[in-house]
């Protein structure tokens, strides 16, 4: 017995004890009741409105650069990019049969004075060894040119 006496007793003081707990949140709620908080939220949305507005510019340049992107992807063209070094190779090619092209035409009159004075001298080498074997001719031609020098 004397045990339910000690165990009905720390009820009794735990009861007391929680029932104080109970009256000093009573107190602090009524305490919490009275007191005139009023909640102002202009500047929380102020906050959001303004954020609210850079996001929605935001959105607005995305779409217009969206649109920008997708209309120059319309307008663009497919190539594979074997097409793409065959093209750069062709136009390289292109370029050094070109530059070549001149690179010969630069050359060309210094080779046909090259060519007309070697054939200007094969043919006076010719020429001066037909006259040279045929003493007869060579009078015939003297006498030729001097008639037609005078004309």
């Amino acid at each position: 017995m004397a045990k339910l006496d000690e165990i009905a007793e720390l009820l009794t003081e735990e009861i007391n004890g929680f029932e104080k707990s109970i009256g000093r949140l009573e107190r602090v709620h009524e305490n919490l009741r009275n007191l005139p908080l009023k909640p102002d939220t202009t500047e929380i949305n102020a906050l959001l409105k303004k954020c609210g507005n850079n996001q929605r510019r935001m959105v607005e340049e995305q779409l217009r650069l969206m649109q920008r992107i997708l209309h120059k992807v319309e307008r663009s063209i497919m190539l594979p990019s074997w097409a793409i070094k065959f093209l750069w190779g062709l136009l390289v090619s292109v370029l050094l049969v070109l530059g070549f092209s001149v690179f010969q035409l630069s050359r060309l009159s210094k080779k046909e004075e090259a060519a007309f004075g070697k054939g200007r001298d094969s043919t006076m080498g010719h020429f001066e060894r037909f006259f040279d074997e045929s003493p007869q001719v060579k009078e015939l031609y003297l006498k030729w040119r001097e008639e037609n020098g005078k004309k």
